[in-house]
């Protein structure tokens, strides 16, 4: 898809951090980035985001209302540590993934990504995926990859699943916005959000983290040409359109 989009012209900052988003008389004018430890910044009619909504509005500039901030701080995102074990055998089970709603074993699913499809690359090797929930300020968000390894190979030995191969090695990502959390408040406090978001010119939220949304992936980037399909040929958004499109992203469900 990258590819794709730079054969149209697209181009990529790959590594860099949102500074903030320009705004006045409200409509959105530019944004600033950081990337290897030099500024920029990029005159822009219109920014479309999928970072977290509540990320999005404080890094507006000027900054947003504090009802709206005060609404972005009472939502929350539950974090996510994938635990990658690479191990040295064909396959480790017949089955795409295994779930474990026990307390007693903190990773929510294993999965093992060769048997999603008919692929027998590499011979001799497969890969596991463990997704432990953890947020940033968790213990097990501090452990090194291999400490991390470790638990997951004791974790599964203490469910009947041990893991007799040579664990090669263990990779983890960390993502700190994976899930939202569907408290009893999130309603009014999202609704404050996404209202200030839609009033403000050129901006638009979407995708799953923009929209606060427990979606597939499929799901988000039906998002993304939803959006697509709202642009006008002077660059502006069909806000009408756009917000039919938010009624049918309301019926999806999470596919598993």
């Amino acid at each position: 898809m990258r590819a794709k989009a730079e054969e149209a012209g697209a181009a990529f900052e790959l590594d860099a951090s949102v500074l903030a988003i320009e705004h006045r008389d409200g409509k959105v004018h530019a944004v600033r980035w950081q990337k290897d430890g030099v500024a920029h910044r990029r005159d822009a009619d219109a920014v479309w985001s999928t970072l977290p909504i509540t990320t999005l509005v404080r890094l507006l500039e000027p900054a947003a209302p504090a009802e709206v901030l005060a609404a972005a701080a009472r939502i929350r995102f539950r974090g996510l540590i994938l635990v990658y074990l690479v191990v040295e055998q064909d396959r480790f089970t017949e089955y795409d993934a295994h779930y474990f709603p026990e307390l007693a074993v903190p990773i929510a699913r294993l999965s093992e990504p060769k048997n999603y499809s008919a692929a027998t690359e590499p011979p001799g090797v497969t890969v596991l995926c463990a997704e432990l929930p953890a947020d940033p300020a968790d213990a097990y968000w501090s452990l090194s990859d291999d400490e991390l390894g470790a638990r997951v190979a004791a974790w599964l030995d203490q469910v009947g699943l041990p893991i007799r191969a040579t664990i090669r090695r263990a990779v983890t990502r960390r993502l700190a916005f994976a899930y939202p959390v569907y408290d009893r408040a999130f309603e009014p406090n999202f609704e404050t959000l996404d209202r200030f978001v839609a009033g403000m010119g050129g901006l638009l939220t979407f995708g799953r983290q923009g929209l606060f949304a427990h979606d597939n992936t499929h799901h988000a980037l039906a998002t993304a040409h939803a959006a697509v399909d709202c642009l006008q040929r002077d660059g502006s958004l069909d806000a009408d359109k756009w917000q039919a499109y938010r009624r049918v992203f309301a019926t999806h469900v999470v596919e598993d």
